[in-house]
């Protein structure tokens, strides 16, 4: 099935970006970021459509197994764990997965040029944050 192949680098995208907006909501959270009511509503709007997508993930790889829902949980327990959003960045430590993915993004010209921009603009925050 074709949605097989193309499916689990678009979760690896998505777990990436559950982060990025987590940290971003914590540190609105913490006062450490300011940003507009309009753009801190629209973080947790994408944060929520995130997770119907963890867990869209999650029933996807049950039907595609072929085993039952105990059997399925049993030997699939982390998978089913980091359907918890909080719980993602365990399933990034699969490494094959995630090197697979960066791969994709860093393969691509515009989407390495937009990691290269987003890596520079986190420094620059970083250093005005220990400033």
């Amino acid at each position: 099935m074709d949605a097989e192949r193309w499916w689990p680098p678009f979760v690896e995208l998505a777990a990436i970006a559950w982060i990025a907006l987590f940290v971003v909501d914590l540190a609105v959270g913490a006062d450490l970021l300011v940003v507009s009511g309009r753009t801190e509503k629209a973080i947790r709007g994408a944060l929520q459509w995130l997770l119907v997508v963890f867990l869209l993930d999650l029933a996807l790889l049950y039907r595609w197994s072929d085993s039952g829902p105990a059997e399925f949980v049993r030997s699939n327990w982390l998978l089913v764990l980091t359907a918890v959003p909080w719980f993602r960045p365990f399933r990034l430590l699969r490494a094959g997965r995630s090197i697979r993915a960066l791969r994709i993004l860093t393969g691509s010209r515009r989407i390495g040029s937009l990691l290269a921009k987003l890596r520079r603009k986190c420094r620059s925050l970083w250093r005005r944050l220990r400033d």
